[in-house]
């Protein structure tokens, strides 16, 4: 009984917990009080740090600058909001500091199928070009023909402005320059190479189509008209099922619609098929959105076929060669990790006539140059200027083994550039504007300098983009 007696009572004793140890608030304290202090040190010093950089040469653009003070933008809060764009787009090693975070994004695997920007919703791309005229009655169509001649009235009584404008002030009337930066738009990156989404938009299209027109009818047959669409490595590349997937236009289909759609005296260079044949090869750059000179001599080829000409063998010509080139696709894709440890190498074929050139600055200065120039010491983002000397308003070259009197005008973009060298043989004069920068019409250069084949080239994003047709509608209209 006794016993009995100890074991209830030892029941009812109170279990004893242990009782967890104290945390050492004034060690956690001092953590949070030591980051923090770093943190604002860090931010000091990058604020008042006299060398902070003015222009990404990874981005190839002008950094934010420090805002200029007024009441206004201070009281509604611009002001702060620039000095925070300021803040943040010129921190010191900024540059540095987002490529090494992409690396050590990549050491957990990610990046290496990825998409920077959205998938969008492009036009469906006609057969053929759609004309009104055709389906409505003789008094439809005179409407039309009407209509027509008002424009073209209204287009001469600008020029008319313009050259009296200019006559009265003693010299050319220059156009107004609106540089808009080069973009690339939506890109997918599949392990180490980048490519730019293609979306088909009919609106700039037909305004291309109808702007290279207007200089047929005014430069009349006395000179070859020649337009030159080339794919972007997207359609050469990615399998069919992807691009749908990616929602790509079909740009085999909107090469073929504007070249149905030019009027009949524009010849047309149509090398889709050539650049697929050599798919296997390495025709377009992995990092960025131009093409090599690999595949810019396939097309020179195609061109003096279509011209009735023989190219230059590939085997004549010198090479330069450029190694770890880093283009826009690394920069647009904020330093994607996989690209930047994959560089591309350029390689650049030397004209056999000459390497000399000159060309105008945007400043209207001449300049000598080299048709392929050694950029070997150049930042890892402007080698593909090696090229022409870059984009550039008039650009010439003159080739001494000719004096024929034959002479090419190339009107466009940055694609153009990779093909212009290989041209020089096969002209005494060539002549080349950047129609971007060109501060004139091109209708007074042609008659001016007597040029008897006008090519013009466009990757086919840009012959979709209505900043970039619009400038080649002004030097035309000009």
């Amino acid at each position: 009984m006794k016993m009995d007696k100890i074991d209830k009572t030892a029941e009812r004793r109170p279990q004893h917990k242990k009782r967890p140890k104290k945390k050492n608030y004034k060690y956690y304290k001092m953590k949070i009080l030591v980051f923090g202090a770093t943190v604002f040190i860090m931010a000091v010093i990058a604020l008042i740090i006299p060398l902070r950089p003015t222009e990404s040469e990874v981005e190839k653009r002008s950094l934010a600058t420090f805002p200029s003070f007024s009441l206004s933008s201070f009281l509604n809060g611009e002001f702060f909001k620039g000095v925070d764009t300021w803040y943040a787009d010129t921190f010191p090693f900024r540059e540095l500091l987002i490529s090494g975070n992409n690396k050590y994004r990549s050491l957990y695997g990610f990046g290496n199928t990825t998409l920077h920007g959205t998938i969008q919703e492009a036009d469906a791309i006609p057969t053929e070009k759609f004309d009104m005229t055709m389906i409505v009655s003789d008094s439809g169509k005179r409407y039309f023909e009407d209509l027509e001649n008002q424009l073209k009235d209204k287009i001469q009584a600008q020029q008319d402005e313009a050259n009296a404008i200019s006559n009265a002030s003693g010299g050319k009337k220059r156009r107004e320059i609106n540089v808009v930066p080069e973009q690339v738009g939506s890109i997918y990156i599949s392990g180490d190479t980048a490519f730019q989404l293609y979306y088909f938009a009919t609106e700039p299209v037909d305004r291309y189509v109808n702007a290279l027109d207007r200089l047929a009818n005014k430069v009349g047959d006395s000179v070859n008209i020649y337009d030159i669409v080339v794919p972007i490595s997207t359609g050469i590349y990615l399998d069919e099922s992807l691009q749908n997937e990616l929602g790509c236009s079909n740009q085999q289909d909107a090469i073929n619609y504007i070249y149905s759609s030019l009027d009949s005296r524009i010849k047309t260079v149509n090398v889709f098929d050539t650049l697929k044949e050599h798919s296997d090869e390495y025709l377009y750059f992995r990092t960025d959105h131009h093409w090599t000179a690999l595949g810019a001599y396939y097309t020179y080829c195609e061109y003096m076929n279509v011209k009735g000409d023989s190219p230059t063998l590939l085997s004549e010509y010198e090479t330069m060669t450029f190694d770890n080139f880093l283009g826009t696709y690394y920069s647009s894709s904020n330093q994607n990790a996989a690209l930047g440890a994959n560089p591309d190498t350029i390689v650049a074929y030397i004209p056999k006539a000459t390497n000399d050139m000159t060309y105008v600055d945007t400043d209207g200065n001449e300049q000598q140059w080299k048709v392929i120039e050694d950029v070997t010491d150049w930042a890892v983002s402007g080698k593909y200027n090696c090229f022409i000397g870059g984009d550039n308003p008039l650009s010439t070259i003159e080739n001494p083994d000719l004096s024929d009197g034959s002479s090419c005008l190339v009107v466009k973009e940055s694609f153009g550039n990779a093909f212009v060298p290989f041209l020089v043989d096969n002209y005494q004069t060539v002549y080349v504007v950047d129609y971007r920068y060109y501060p004139e019409g091109i209708t007074g250069l042609i008659q001016e300098k007597g040029i008897q084949d006008v090519i013009f080239l466009n990757n086919i994003s840009a012959a979709t983009t209505d900043s970039l047709v619009q400038n080649i509608e002004e030097i035309i209209d000009y």
